[in-house]
């Protein structure tokens, strides 16, 4: 037993220093997740790339709305079977975004600028599952809540669902597509992941939040503002809840403020956050593997202890068999042996009087 005791003592200090080291990496992910979106990740990038930031946040947030407006102006004349509306009034039906209230975010690196999301791309809630939509002549994949984690997809057990043909134009996914968790617990609401076409022709449920960025917004910088968000307590501050779910709502998450750096920027961070993450996942990785190992080597102890190989064995020690023989073959003490007799007597007894 002492022997056993040690080995497990020395391998439950392992198991703990692996988790201690497993809660540091993911404190330094949310570190660098953190410092992409606030530009405390590129500051020595811009020092030495001061040409980089000709085309400020500010020009971008103005082309990307010009983008915006000509997008909107293009989908009426294709309502209209390719012919431009008689006059000019129907421009001035566009809906600009309002303007972000930026007094009490707190300052960006210079160069930056604070926008909505919904200045930045399109955001729309899916279609609501129903029992007329189970079956019908254009069923379609679709993903849900349940397939949507951090930055990957859980694509084990996907559903089916009929889309019409203008309904899918709504509702298919697209590559470099966002998708967020809309319904979840609290910590999780707003959980992102970036779509990679992995099912092809998709649609997804108004368990999700799509978001589409326009042209100027890398999609996967878009990503790590969100993971920042799932892990700062932004998108948990818009969310309304109750004690079992909580919603992120896609016109709450529409208003939500987006740190917007120039173009080059965007790229910079998103190769420095690949670069710094691809080594914590690493990281991570070796450590699951080092509990797995840890647990198959502690099943290996026991096997050792019961099958008698932990320690080295006495030859001159009696052998089990001969010890249980001799126990066996011990009288039993007079105690036990009156108790014995006591037992018969009554037993006796109880037949007689029967």
């Amino acid at each position: 037993m002492a022997k056993l005791e040690e080995l497990f003592s020395k391998l439950d200090a392992g198991v703990t220093a692996v988790r201690r080291t497993q809660a540091l990496l993911k404190r330094y992910r949310q570190s660098v997740l953190h410092a992409a979106v606030t530009g405390e990740l590129t500051r020595a990038w811009r020092e030495a790339h001061p040409a980089a930031s000709a085309e400020t946040g500010v020009a971008l947030l103005q082309r990307i709305r010009a983008e915006r407006r000509a997008q909107w102006e293009a989908a009426q004349v294709t309502k209209r079977g390719g012919q431009l509306p008689l006059g000019e009034g129907w421009k001035s039906k566009y809906a600009e975004p309002e303007a972000l209230d930026t007094s009490k975010l707190p300052e960006l690196p210079t160069g930056w600028t604070w926008a909505s999301m919904r200045q930045l791309g399109e955001v729309r809630l899916g279609r609501q599952r129903a029992p007329q939509h189970h079956s019908g002549p254009h069923m379609r994949p679709y993903l849900r809540v349940a397939n949507v984690y951090e930055d990957r997809f859980d694509l084990r057990d996907v559903m089916e669902m009929n889309f019409t043909p203008e309904e899918y134009e709504t509702y298919a996914l697209r590559e470099n597509d966002i998708l967020l968790n809309e319904g979840q617990s609290l910590e999780l609401v707003g959980r992102p992941a970036l779509y990679r076409n992995e099912v092809p022709g998709a649609c997804f449920t108004n368990t999700l939040v799509r978001f589409r960025v326009y042209q100027n917004v890398l999609p996967i910088y878009a990503l790590s503002v969100f993971r920042s968000y799932l892990h700062n307590g932004e998108f948990q501050k818009i969310a309304s809840w109750t004690t079992s779910i909580a919603h992120l709502g896609a016109d709450r998450f529409a208003g939500l403020h987006f740190p917007l750096p120039p173009l080059l920027e965007q790229a910079e961070i998103v190769a420095e956050v690949e670069r710094r993450l691809t080594v914590l996942d690493a990281l991570s990785q070796t450590l699951t593997d080092e509990l797995k190992r840890a647990e198959r080597l502690r099943q290996s102890i026991l096997h050792q202890a019961f099958t008698g190989r932990l320690v080295p064995q006495d030859a001159t020690d009696e052998p089990a068999a001969a010890l249980l023989a001799r126990l066996r073959a011990t009288p039993a003490s007079p105690t036990k042996a009156k108790a014995g007799r006591g037992h018969k007597a009554t037993t006796q007894q109880t037949t007689l009087n029967i």
